[in-house]
């Protein structure tokens, strides 16, 4: 297919192993649908004349990713020959917030998406702001062990729900215990969770897509970690309209601080 050498595109991933012929060219699809909105809405919040006109080009590229990520999940589960055998075995319920404890990379499209939501509730806003220097600087591991919630939390669950990152849209774990094992034993070495991997792989397709949009049009493209960034919004709103201009005003994400 030549996808990496597309515009956009991308190298297959290990995680597109194992899908047949129609499906990766679905993987393609989302890859190539999410660079072509990217670019659009980018260019739309470039010109833009005012702040809410920027924030909300911005958001609509999120908006639209995570639509199309979760209409092509739920369109594999019903199609799908063991499609509901996938979903039957997802342990993922409203309550279950062993997950909420990590780092979340996300894109600054995520990030600038994530708190214009968050903007719009003062005790959201109180949470993340005073949870960024809790987490700043800390490795997944140590972000493990610090037990710090996501402070997008609230009575056990995401808050903002209908516009979480993609990160949060695609973990789906066969096993909760497991999930809360981790949580509570951060340090013990254990074969990853298995998880559901489509999301993945079609969240992995959208950031890939969006990252190469920013690229296209001289942005920065790194992924960032979520409170951080959605933090650094909430504290200077006028950050997103320098990303705009092609300033590097990010911290980019790494997993492992110093890696």
């Amino acid at each position: 297919m030549g996808e990496a050498t597309r515009r956009g595109g991308a190298p297959k991933t290990d995680l597109e192993k194992g899908y047949d012929a129609a499906e990766r060219e679905q993987i393609a699809r989302v890859r190539q649908g999410a660079h072509r909105h990217a670019v659009l809405n980018l260019g739309r919040a470039r010109t833009a004349g005012d702040q809410s006109a920027r924030t909300d080009a911005v958001a609509a590229i999120h908006a639209e990713a995570a639509r199309v990520l979760d209409d092509a999940t739920e369109s594999f589960l019903r199609a799908a020959r063991d499609g509901p055998a996938i979903a039957a075995r997802i342990a993922c319920r409203k309550g279950c917030a062993f997950c909420c404890y990590v780092q979340v990379e996300a894109t600054v499209v995520e990030v600038s998406g994530v708190a214009a939501v968050v903007e719009k509730d003062a005790a959201l806003v109180r949470s993340v702001l005073e949870t960024a220097p809790r987490v700043a600087g800390l490795d997944a591991l140590g972000r493990a062990r610090a037990r710090v919630p996501c402070p997008l939390l609230r009575d056990g669950a995401c808050s903002i729900y209908a516009d979480r990152p993609r990160s949060c849209r695609a973990l789906t774990s066969y096993d909760a215990r497991r999930c809360e094992d981790d949580l509570n034993q951060p340090d013990v070495p254990r074969e990853p969770t298995r998880t559901f991997t489509w999301p993945r792989v079609l969240a992995s397709a959208a950031t890939e897509g969006i990252r190469g949009a920013c690229r296209d049009l001289g942005l920065q493209d790194c992924t960032v970690e979520l409170t951080e960034g959605v933090a650094a919004v909430l504290r200077d709103p006028a950050i997103v309209a320098r990303w705009l201009a092609g300033e590097a005003v990010f911290p980019e994400y790494k997993a492992t601080r110093g890696a």
